[in-house]
């Protein structure tokens, strides 16, 4: 009994002065940004003289930013191949309306940089015409329910699921024209994964993860077709 006390009580200083903090949205916001801000009146008149150049149909590259970039700690996930497919179904609907010939993804070991000039470079050298940027940032928050104030009882960190974890992920995707940069596109979405566990056990922080990006991913995906198909509007 002894034992179990000092094993727990560790547990139990930590849960106990555990609230929730919410997530910390503009950080992730910053993390997916794509665009430099514009910052002068030059680069204004640049962007606004070039014009879309997209042929119909068209050939669209899609690279996925590396995560875990802009400083930030080593984060608790990847791009997995399931991410990528989801991403690339976007041919089959855009297929149909004859927007698009062909989907298709770019090797993260072919872009140098991962600046907007290198990663049309890559599309580039795939004869794609315009090219999606696909990024994400999570946040988990964890936290104490009701339940969570019997902790101080020690043992019932074994057994009382007084614990909470939420996760927030956002994606970011923006569509640019590979000659000559023109911005076609850019959105946004959100996913959301929570659990309820026992402290003890901890909780299952990658399958949460996994979770919200695969919810985040998908509205993303939705939002992509919704907007290519607005562009022959």
């Amino acid at each position: 009994m002894k034992f179990l006390i000092i094993f727990l009580l560790p547990i139990a200083m930590v849960v106990t002065g555990c609230a929730s903090k919410g997530f910390n949205r503009g950080a992730l916001e910053e993390q997916i940004g794509v665009q430099k801000p514009v910052v002068n009146e030059k680069e204004i008149k640049d962007i606004l003289s070039k014009k879309p150049n997209l042929p119909k149909p068209f050939k669209l590259a899609v690279y996925f930013k590396r995560p875990g970039q802009k400083g930030q700690s080593k984060p608790k996930w990847r791009w997995t191949d399931q991410d990528k497919d989801l991403i690339l179904q976007i041919s089959k609907e855009l297929k149909l309306e004859n927007t698009i010939s062909e989907v298709f993804p770019i090797l993260g070991n072919l872009v140098v940089d991962e600046d907007l000039k290198s990663i049309r470079i890559a599309a580039a050298k795939h004869n794609a015409d315009a090219v999606i940027i696909v990024d994400g940032a999570g946040d988990m928050d964890k936290y104490i329910n009701n339940w969570g104030w019997s902790y101080i009882l020690l043992v019932t960190t074994a057994f009382v699921p007084g614990s909470e974890s939420d996760t927030l992920f956002l994606t970011s995707a923006s569509m640019w024209d590979v000659r000559n940069e023109y911005l076609y596109l850019s959105a946004e979405a959100e996913g959301k994964s929570s659990e309820t566990h026992i402290a003890l056990f901890g909780s299952k922080d990658e399958e949460l993860i996994e979770k919200a990006k695969t919810a985040s991913l998908q509205n993303l995906k939705n939002n992509i077709i919704n907007m290519v198909k607005g562009l022959k509007k």
